[in-house]
């Protein structure tokens, strides 16, 4: 299923009506604190200096192989050691390579607890809390898949190298 321009503005602007990760309540992570605990292991490994990151910092995993997919993560709130980081991976539309949105997650770095809170896939885009804040029944199997995707990533020796934006002089 290749993703179009369309489907791409349609996630954000979904993603873009998401409550943001201040309102959550980290005490619903003890439900099950290893696999969040788990999920912030996995992302400190990928993500260099996680615990230190800043708004707007960009990290890139290159493809291992011709043919492989260019995973791309940034930061996109960094709020009282609580972050959110966004992931999107490229895809082939028309035969070029274009970023797709795919997962976003809250990191608590002084609790190193972190969950899934939104994912796309070629089908669906689904997040982890409703408007009012009610969990979806799915929340841990969408947080295994993501605990999964992760160690298949580290596994594969992929790790994300920050990636430094080129400095601008006026002329």
């Amino acid at each position: 299923g290749e993703q179009t321009v369309g489907q791409d503005q349609d996630f954000r602007a979904r993603k873009s009506t998401r409550k943001t990760s201040s309102i959550f309540d980290f005490g619903a992570m003890t439900m099950n604190p290893n696999l969040f605990h788990r999920l912030y292991q996995r992302l400190s490994d990928l993500v260099p200096d996680l615990a230190n990151v800043t708004l707007g910092s960009t990290f890139f995993a290159p493809p291992r192989i011709a043919g492989d997919m260019s995973i791309y993560c940034s930061v996109s709130s960094v709020q009282d050691g609580v972050i959110e980081l966004e992931m999107a991976h490229d895809q082939v539309v028309k035969g070029e390579e274009q970023p797709a949105p795919w997962m976003v997650f809250r990191v608590d770095v002084v609790k190193q607890q972190a969950e899934l809170l939104a994912v796309q896939d070629e089908w669906r885009y689904e997040v982890v809390y409703s408007e009012d804040n009610r969990a979806n029944p799915r929340r841990i199997p969408m947080n295994l898949f993501a605990v999964n995707w992760l160690t298949i990533m580290l596994n594969l020796h992929s790790v994300f190298q920050p990636v430094v934006a080129p400095a601008l002089t006026l002329a």
